[in-house]
């Protein structure tokens, strides 16, 4: 684990019943609040699994899924972009899937090369 050890010991985390634990697979440290848990619930160390609590009441379709997920942010006067590919490891090789829509316009937007695409 890691020096800084004692940097992580926050009465939160023992407070509400977390765990420091050191992933059995890649050695990574992580938070849990299952102490059986052995791997950090990461790719490629667990395979992708979803809360059994989806936070719907009912069961959504992907089509469905994407449709609310795309709408929550139009509601909220962002604007939809028409679907880009991603190569979610294109710029860096520790990326799988978070963030990885936004890595395709970052190095053209951050440099000033060109303007985002639509607002933020």
């Amino acid at each position: 684990m890691s020096d800084l050890e004692e940097e992580y010991q926050l009465d939160y985390f023992e407070e509400n019943g977390f765990h420091r634990m050191e992933c059995t697979e890649c050695g990574a440290a992580f938070w849990t609040r299952e102490e059986s848990r052995t791997t950090c619930g990461e790719p490629p160390c667990d395979t992708y699994e979803f809360i059994d609590n989806p936070g719907f009441d009912e069961e959504l379709t992907l089509e469905e899924t994407r449709e609310r997920f795309l709408s929550f942010f139009e509601e909220r006067d962002h604007e939809r972009i028409e679907p880009y590919p991603v190569a979610a490891n294109r710029w860096r090789d520790d990326v799988l899937l978070t963030q990885a829509s936004i890595y395709d316009f970052q190095p053209l937007v951050t440099s000033g090369k060109s303007p985002p695409p639509a607002n933020p």
